[in-house]
């Protein structure tokens, strides 16, 4: 952790998200913080304490320990090939599939517990594969319209392309980026987010930006995470 927030500093960045998973144990949050704000004392780059977790079900139930939301200013989620009726044991329907995705999605913003969705529409490699070709229109801006009201963002991914093997980078962004422009038409925030699993992969957003300006979003719908830096949620 601390690895991370030098290599953010090495590179220039303002700010820097620390968004590992968290566990069921009802301690761990605070553990976590702890180690967070830590890494983050001899660092000139503000340090945002962040905690990721797997939607379970088509029903929207999360891995979020208790009162997370209250300890962490970012609280991520996303779909897994784990998550019950999308991932695995997956209706045979396609029209019940995409039900139960944007129902889960649907579900996790009205919650309030979470900031962002994480790696959105990252289907490509489940076991009933989506293109964001398959994405109805109509359930995107319905989804997009919540996630204004409730003020969930949606993450801007580096790694989106990887998602989806079938699709070469050229595909890929040409199925994306009209996805992107109906939710920043919708006007929702959207999180940068490089999904670095090592310190060398830090700031690496050139995907990003490419995506943000194919798909016209601009910088004053991405989140400054600065602003969040040093903050709890309110209860």
């Amino acid at each position: 952790m601390i690895a991370m927030v030098k290599a953010a500093e090495a590179v220039g960045l303002d700010a820097i998200a620390i968004t590992d998973t968290v566990g069921a144990d009802i301690r761990e949050p605070e553990r976590r913080l702890a180690e967070i704000q830590q890494a983050a004392e001899r660092s000139t780059v503000a340090v945002i304490a962040g905690a990721e977790c797997t939607i379970l079900d088509s029903e929207g139930r999360m891995n979020l320990p208790p009162h997370a939301e209250e300890i962490f200013p970012l609280v991520l989620t996303s779909i897994s090939e784990c998550t019950l009726g999308i991932g695995r044991e997956v209706p045979a329907s396609h029209s019940r599939l995409l039900d139960n995705v944007f129902g889960a999605l649907s579900a996790v913003v009205r919650s309030g517990r979470v900031r962002v969705l994480a790696e959105p529409f990252n289907f490509g490699r489940f076991l009933a594969p989506l293109s964001p070709s398959d994405l109805p229109r109509a359930h995107l801006r319905d989804l997009a319209r919540l996630m204004v009201k409730h003020e969930v963002a949606l993450e801007l991914s580096a790694r989106a392309w990887w998602w989806h093997p079938s699709l070469s980078v050229a595909e890929f962004e040409r199925a994306w980026t009209p996805v992107l422009a109906l939710f920043g038409s919708e006007n929702v925030k959207f999180v940068a987010g490089t999904g670095a699993r090592s310190a060398i992969e830090v700031g690496n957003n050139t995907f990003t930006r490419r995506l943000m300006r194919l798909s016209g979003v601009e910088l004053s719908q991405v989140v400054n995470l600065r602003s969040l830096a040093g903050r709890r949620r309110a209860t």
